[in-house]
């Protein structure tokens, strides 16, 4: 295997150019895709992905793989007809086998770039089968679908997969050509809402105008298809933001309202951990008013970097916390993240409930949570 090649960076800030030229962060609390405007995506911690899945599953007693499959495929899909609808008789000139061997090439890139995974072709036959080997992927199954995805776009017809394991952290995938989707898969289209403008001023690189919040404390590490927070030490990925929308979507639809109430608290509970990792809930007891507002306020502040959505406002009285957030990724999983940041830094429970203002716009409340009798 050959050496893999750096990224290039910026020469102000040293985020890797290919990055801030095919991602915008916008000044709404969203972050985009440059050749699609309305795709959003997201930047993801690992530990929230794999503790949601897992959490969920266990107290619903059922597997939600095949469904986050399908939804993952189909986002796949959409990312990568971003790029070949802006490209003139696309499939014309995608039918020769070289421009399709490109085409892979350019697929393992995106795994690298998005800290995914670090993906190698082994062997790729145009129109029959591909084989690759996939590297620390951040969870293997929703990897395959981006795999499926991404071959069925190259192809035009659906894909399988079958894989084994070379090691915990290493993978042979192999894809090839197959008949009908199953039926789930005709369920799992994305839905696209619309965002509302901003006026967010961010801090922005002068050269490659990503947030300098952001590209202070992520590091990428290509040869291995990992992006690191450097202030934990935790592993972030850039995702689409519809995969986690729509398998929730589809759970609600198959299993009823109480899979939103398990998304709010899988987040809540996630959400305590990571704020004591970054050191804002240290001690025992809940901090100072000063402090407590501070401390709120920083966590906050990622939302937006994180293409989470744009908390616009913000107040505390009486123990009970005030947020309104436009645009909003995922309307649980930010319940959940603003339940989990108050107990965290408060040390006491919580109550969350929320109210659409308008579309696009909602406020959160959070209070201390009702004593039991």
């Amino acid at each position: 295997m050959g050496k893999d090649r750096q990224l290039m960076r910026c020469r102000e800030c040293g985020f890797p150019r290919i990055v801030s030229f095919f991602i915008k962060w916008n000044d709404n609390g969203t972050i985009t895709q440059m050749m699609r405007q309305d795709f959003r995506v997201v930047v993801l911690h690992f530990g929230f992905l794999d503790n949601l899945f897992s959490n969920i599953e266990a107290k619903l007693g059922i597997s939600i793989e095949h469904i986050a499959f399908e939804a993952q495929r189909n986002a796949s899909k959409a990312t990568f007809t971003a790029f070949t609808d802006r490209i003139p008789a696309a499939d014309f000139f995608m039918r020769p086998g070289f421009v399709k061997r490109i085409g892979v090439e350019g697929f393992n890139k995106v795994g690298k770039i998005t800290g995914q995974c670090h993906s190698e072709t082994l062997e790729y036959k145009p129109g029959r089968y591909g084989v690759a080997r996939i590297r620390n992927p951040f969870n293997f199954g929703l990897m395959a679908a981006n795999v499926v995805g991404a071959f069925e776009t190259l192809e035009g017809v659906p894909f399988k997969h079958k894989w084994e394991e070379e090691s915990p952290d290493s993978f042979i995938i192999r894809v090839e050509p197959t008949g009908e989707r199953p039926e789930i898969a005709a369920r799992m289209e994305l839905a696209y809402s619309r965002m509302l403008p901003g006026c967010l001023v961010h801090d922005r690189c002068p050269r490659c105008k990503v947030p300098r919040a952001l590209s202070s404390h992520v590091k990428w590490m290509e040869n291995d298809g990992i992006i690191l927070d450097t202030r934990t030490g935790s592993r972030v990925i850039m995702l689409d933001g519809y995969m986690v929308t729509t398998v929730f979507r589809e759970m609600v639809s198959e299993l009823g309202e109480e899979v939103n109430d398990l998304l709010v608290d899988a987040q809540r509970e996630w959400t305590v951990d990571h704020v004591g990792q970054l050191g804002l809930a240290e001690g025992d007891g809940p901090l100072p008013p000063a402090e407590l507002e501070k401390a709120y306020r920083e966590y906050l502040k990622n939302m937006s970097l994180y293409g989470i959505g744009n908390p616009v406002s913000f107040e505390m009285e009486d123990s009970t916390v005030e947020v309104k957030v436009e645009n909003p990724y995922e309307v649980h999983i930010i319940a959940g993240t603003l339940q989990g940041l108050r107990e965290a830094l408060e040390k006491s429970r919580s109550a969350v409930e929320w109210e659409e203002l308008k579309q696009g716009t909602l406020l959160y409340r959070v209070s201390p949570a009702p004593e039991s009798k």
